[in-house]
């Protein structure tokens, strides 16, 4: 046997033997030290385009590397394939099998069947009101300061479901899409920008019949629409309500002093379907609207075809802009001179997505943490402009893109900037107003877009409304029916292969629409007594 003496002399050499063996491993690969003592939040979030053209991963981007850096964590991002009902795939396979990550940013409010409230009833997410309250200072000073926006991101029953994406501005930021025009062909028939439905009718005839584009041929298609990932030409007066807003009425569900409405069953709307005719049967409208063909509609426009039409204030006007067309957005038409239309595409400041913690989560107060950096002054600093002296500069108290970002040789600005930061696509943080106007509307065309599209009201544009359990059920049935009726009977109306309103009417009527406007109801009341 070993005699103490010995014995103690055996312990401390074990020990230095060990202890060597282990410096030795972090010499090899400093990694395995640093697996031990970093914590991992595991993330699911869709990859985006602008961040594919140059990584794999959210975690390469220059904000991430910094917050993960900061909290001295590891965030793990899990993207499923791009493309697809792939993404929506994937997350019903996890909620499946239940075996979840700690974040998921998504839109919990239309793309989640049942909405929010199903989703932490499924227990899917969790309730964050007082893990926010203890974890996110920064999330909850936010909060207590914009109780309009608390408003907008909490359950009828107070219940706090995600960190959401806001706009910092949502009137220039929420505002994207509206009628753009060639302006060479106005200047051509010296007429001004047109602001009533009747100007908006004489321009249309005007194109139709001055060979503008000067081919020889009578070619030209005054009205068209531009809109990726529509199924259906109502989908584009939907969005946008362009022509109906003449009216006051929107193609969908709105809101008038307080009550629900549905367009289709307000008498206006067939004035705006008698007008919607007319352009029609005089050949104004693009007849490629009825498949609509984003591709073949591009091609027409960019092979002067088309005088008019409805597109992106980036990816339509910015884009041909740079092709050397001469092109501008106009004012929504109203129906008397001097009149302030009452709506127009506008994207509410909750963009409807966000990063909410799931049942799986096991280190909520990390998973929290991580959430709240975005809200810090650092944070929003990261995520909207990326690197002080790479991706921005301060000129006179005012964050800069740099030329890495405006300038870029390889990358349009959007996908330059997705290398340092996320403004260009969006995450639970509050997206800078100056992400707009620097990149967004970085062209004189664009400005003018924003403003005339700005112009108006949009008092009528329902708030985002929560749904309970049975009534998502009940409406989704509903709706689903009612959807497919009305896109088919939509076409036939525009077309003149139907002319009586009232048949669609009655259609609506015996598919329930009465008993969605009360749902809409209910939900709507219950938001404005929110507190």
């Amino acid at each position: 046997m070993f005699d103490k003496k010995k014995l103690k002399v055996w312990r401390i050499f074990s020990i230095f033997i060990i202890f060597a063996i282990v410096i030795g491993l972090l010499v090899i690969n400093p990694i395995v030290g640093l697996a031990a003592t970093k914590p991992t939040i595991t993330y699911f979030v869709q990859m985006d385009a602008k961040v594919a053209v140059s990584y794999d991963n959210f975690g390469k981007i220059a904000a991430y590397q910094l917050l993960m850096k900061k909290l001295n964590v590891n965030i793990q991002f899990i993207h499923p394939p791009m493309g697809g009902t792939a993404a929506q795939d994937q997350l019903n396979l996890m909620i499946a099998s239940k075996k979840l990550p700690d974040i998921i940013y998504w839109n919990w409010v239309d793309s989640y069947p049942g909405g929010p409230v199903k989703a932490l009833q499924d227990k899917v997410i969790i309730r964050l009101n007082e893990y926010v309250d203890k974890y996110a200072p920064n999330f909850k000073s936010y909060l207590s300061k914009h109780p309009d926006v608390k408003k907008m991101i909490v359950t009828d029953n107070g219940d706090l479901y995600c960190f959401p994406y806001l706009r910092e501005d949502p009137e220039i930021q929420g505002t994207f899409y509206g009628p753009i025009v060639r302006k060479d062909w106005l200047g051509k028939l010296k007429i001004s920008p047109p602001e009533t439905v009747d100007e908006w009718y004489k321009m249309l005839k005007a194109f139709k019949v001055n060979d503008l584009n000067g081919n020889g041929k009578n070619d030209e298609r005054p009205f068209s629409i531009s809109l990726g990932g529509a199924t259906s030409p109502r989908r584009a007066f939907d969005y946008c309500s362009f022509l109906v807003g003449a009216w006051g009425i929107k193609t969908d569900f709105f809101v008038e002093n307080n009550k629900i409405q549905y367009g289709p069953l307000k008498p206006q709307y067939t004035d705006f379907i008698k007008t919607l005719q007319k352009w029609w049967k005089e050949g104004l409208i693009d007849p490629d609207i009825l498949t609509m063909n984003r591709d073949i509609i591009r091609a027409n426009i960019q092979n002067d075809l088309i005088g008019s039409f409805l597109g992106l204030i980036g990816g339509d006007l910015a884009f041909f802009v740079n092709l050397k067309k001469d092109l501008m957005g106009v004012k929504y038409p109203v129906l008397k001179k001097g009149q302030k239309p009452e709506f127009s595409h506008r994207e509410p400041q909750f963009a409807k997505s966000g990063a909410a913690i799931t049942t799986s989560c096991k280190n909520i107060p990390l998973a929290i943490k991580v959430l709240d950096w975005g809200w810090s002054k650092e944070g929003f600093m990261a995520l909207n402009f990326g690197v002080l002296g790479k991706s921005y500069v301060i000129k006179d108290g005012r964050p800069v893109y740099t030329d890495e970002v405006m300038n870029n040789p390889q990358l349009d600005r959007p996908s330059a900037l997705a290398r340092y930061a996320c403004a260009s696509f969006g995450g639970p943080f509050i997206q800078a107003k100056e992400n707009a106007l620097q990149i967004g509307l970085g062209l004189p065309q664009q400005k003018e877009a924003s403003e005339n599209w700005r112009y108006a009201t949009n008092k009528k544009l329902l708030p985002i409304l929560s749904f309970t359990s049975d009534e998502a059920k009940k409406l989704a049935d509903i709706m689903n029916v009612v959807n497919t009726y009305y896109d088919e009977m939509f076409v036939r109306l525009m077309t003149g292969k139907l002319n009586d309103v009232e048949q669609l009417r009655k259609g609506l009527k015996r598919m329930r629409i009465d008993e969605a406007i009360k749902i809409y109801q209910q939900a709507y009341n219950r938001y404005i007594n929110r507190k």
